[in-house]
């Protein structure tokens, strides 16, 4: 029987053996199957769709004027350096659409995790590549949330997304998605943390792979660009290049026209990098860069990293004692940024969160109670602790 040009291959580049589906015009499964990525045995004549472990993957917002497409890659690989630790040459930068506030969302990958993904497709009818995670389906005050081969994919926002070992989800979702948000499952094994009180169904009766397989199409992101085009854009950009070619009657305006933009992209190029002058100090206030950016950033970052994690661990080395010794106070999370540790308590009365306020003072910390709440369990509240007692 004919195949139908309808029809979508949903590729799930996860672990050792990679889960395919077939799906057809309406997102039915027309065959599935599960396969080492080096010995497929999914259907090799169908334009392919690949998802990728978002674990990978980062999900970014970066300021960024309009520029022609072919001046984006790089000014999009400046614009994102500075929220990776390491260095942009060797992350793999992809643009997205651009928000209301003109923002243009971005995935950032690895080179090297490109490389190893693609290797095995090396040559099939791929067509685009998006992070599993980013294609489930969101909208505002949602969290989306579904489970495949044994990783929680998540997603709370346009540009915001992971995939987490199913041990480490609860707490790490904690910090990402708002308490607020309503819980929509879309599939695979639910974890037992989460309250199903709180889990919405999804509207439809579609299965996992339809939903993921019509996100990566709505997405607006494409891994498969730039040194991963696939063969279909390359070939597109082959033919172009030969139709350029019969133009030459228009080289003289051709001429002039790059000129104009060549003293535009000047401009723009001037205007990017005393934008990344003028961060660069507000980020390391008293350090000049001259041209050093990246080395002078890593050396920074790295002091910082340093100098954060021994802070932490002496903050908490001497609360754990204190909150140990008080009788039914419960730790249930803690937050450490800027030199302060904020802890998460759960205490029979808003009176035992004061004593413990006042311990931590006795031991020369700075100490603060920040909310504090009754309910029918007892009270819950947030304290500031920080070093140097006042």
């Amino acid at each position: 029987m004919a195949r139908s040009s309808s029809d979508n291959l949903l590729i799930h580049a996860l672990g050792a053996e990679w889960r395919w589906t077939l799906l057809d015009g309406q997102g039915r499964t027309i065959k599935s199957g599960c396969c080492r990525p080096d010995q497929p045995d999914w259907p090799s004549d169908r334009s392919q769709v690949v998802l990728v472990d978002a674990a990978a993957c980062t999900g970014l917002k970066v300021e960024l004027p309009e520029m022609p497409a072919r001046r984006l890659e790089q000014a999009l690989r400046w614009a994102a350096e500075e929220h990776l630790a390491g260095s942009a040459e060797d992350e793999h930068v992809v643009a997205g659409r651009r928000d209301e506030a003109g923002r243009m969302a971005c995935v950032v990958i690895g080179r090297e995790a490109m490389d190893e993904i693609c290797r095995p497709i090396t040559g099939q009818p791929t067509e685009r590549m998006v992070p599993d995670a980013l294609c489930l389906p969101w909208a505002e005050g949602e969290l989306a949330m579904a489970e495949r081969d044994g990783r929680i994919l998540a997603r709370w926002g346009d540009c915001e997304f992971g995939s987490f070992e199913p041990e480490l989800a609860e707490e790490l979702l904690a910090g990402f998605a708002p308490d607020t948000a309503r819980v929509v499952w879309y599939g695979g094994e639910c974890p037992g943390w989460l309250d199903s009180d709180r889990i919405e169904a999804p509207a439809g009766q579609r299965s996992l792979d339809h939903c993921l397989a019509e996100g990566a199409a709505a997405s607006g992101i494409n891994l498969l660009s730039g040194p991963y085009s696939p063969r279909s854009a390359v070939a597109a950009r082959t033919y172009w290049r030969w139709v350029a070619g019969l133009a030459v009657g228009l080289v003289a305006f051709a001429i002039a026209s790059v000129a104009v933009e060549n003293h535009q992209l000047t401009r723009e190029a001037n205007a990017l990098q005393e934008r990344l002058d003028n961060r660069f100090t507000e980020l390391f206030p008293g350090i000049t860069a001259r041209g050093r950016h990246r080395e002078l950033a890593e050396r920074e970052l790295a002091r910082l990293r340093f100098g954060q994690a021994a802070g932490l661990l002496d903050l908490m080395s001497r609360t754990a004692p204190v909150i140990e010794g008080q009788d039914r106070v419960v730790l249930d999370a803690l937050n450490y940024r800027d030199g302060e540790l904020e802890l998460t308590l759960r205490a029979p009365d808003v009176a035992a969160l004061d004593q413990l306020e006042q311990r931590l003072r006795a031991l020369d910390l700075a100490a603060d109670v920040r909310s504090a709440s009754l309910d029918e369990d007892g009270a819950s509240g947030r304290i500031r602790v920080a070093g140097g007692g006042r």
